[in-house]
């Protein structure tokens, strides 16, 4: 079941299908490295940390941009080339650009182990390749994306520190806003990082265990989404046990089921989804996203057939 809504509706990022600039290849220069093991070795020998860009070279038009506006420019290198090693993983489509990639299969490893689900996205790691931040494109060139990844490492180095540490009494001292970080900046599902979601499960700590249940929840989430036949009747009564969770992944869930829930006759649960919709802060400042589910809501209300929503435009069709 493809995310349409998210798309549709709640993403503005420039990271959207059909939505990529037209921006020519341009000469990076940066000194990139394209070899995982060769970038660990380098950033443990010169005490760095390793800032890794996973990209489609020769098809990904805001990878291009990223390129162009921040890391072809002398400005980020002489500040970013103090602390990083650059990892460049690229994931090509033609022929020639596929020949320089190294080990396609281990970069492909490490997109799956970062939760890279698109491109561009960057990744700044330590030099065991641990992650501690992620993000993408962002406007503003060389400066202010020099800005951003100082944010993120500053928040990054509670992760760091806690990676450091083998004492379980300081770990459990530094988890709560280590978990956090991972948590927001999608990392959890780091293999390393499993134990501390164990950790965290297991903590004396209320809010951090909500928090690791939270996180549980929205993997499970994610996996009845992400399924080509959809069980309608499972996801609903997900949605119903877990009326806390909120996020752009419950958006959507919310906007398919409503439309299921229309569709088979059960207009008030389907209003109680798109109320819900309503609510959520992620909508409060989206005019747009708003008026997809309020006449969704009137489609609802004066819809005398099924109410069913053919096109995805969030008005019923009859």
């Amino acid at each position: 079941m493809s995310m349409i809504f998210l798309t549709a509706f709640l993403a503005c990022s420039p990271l959207a299908i059909g939505d990529e600039p037209e921006t020519p290849a341009v000469e990076v220069g940066l000194p990139w490295v394209m070899d995982i093991d060769a970038a660990k070795e380098m950033a443990h020998k010169e005490g760095k940390d390793i800032l890794i860009n996973f990209t489609g070279s020769d098809w990904c038009g805001w990878c291009k941009k990223l390129d162009g506006e921040v890391f072809s420019l002398p400005a980020f290198h002489e500040t970013a080339g103090k602390q990083y090693i650059y990892l460049y993983l690229d994931f090509p489509r033609s022929e020639e650009a596929k020949a320089k990639v190294v080990d396609e299969a281990l970069n492909g490893k490490s997109r799956d182990e970062m939760g890279v689900d698109g491109f561009p996205t960057i990744i700044l790691a330590d030099h065991q390749m641990r992650p501690y931040a992620k993000t993408g494109y962002q406007p503003g060139g060389p400066e202010k994306y020099l800005e951003h990844i100082v944010e993120l490492r500053a928040k990054g180095d509670k992760i760091k520190a806690l990676l450091a540490t083998e004492d379980e009494a300081q770990q459990g001292e530094m988890l709560p806003a280590a978990f956090d970080v991972m948590a927001d900046q999608g990392l959890l599902g780091f293999p390393a990082f499993g134990k501390y979601l164990e950790m965290a499960e297991k903590s004396d700590n209320p809010e951090l265990v909500k928090r690791a249940a939270s996180h549980r929840a929205r993997g499970q989430l994610l996996k009845l989404l992400n399924t080509q036949e959809p069980d309608f009747p499972t996801l609903v009564q997900f949605l119903k046990d877990n009326s806390e969770m909120d996020g752009p992944e419950v958006l959507n869930a919310l906007w398919f089921c409503q439309g299921w829930l229309a569709e088979q006759g059960d207009k008030d649960g389907a209003k109680l989804f798109l109320s819900r919709m309503l609510n959520s802060p992620l909508v409060k400042d989206n005019d747009r996203g708003r008026k997809m589910i309020e006449d969704a809501l009137h489609g609802i209300d004066h819809d005398a057939t099924d109410g069913h929503d053919h096109d995805g435009d969030g008005i019923p069709d009859h």
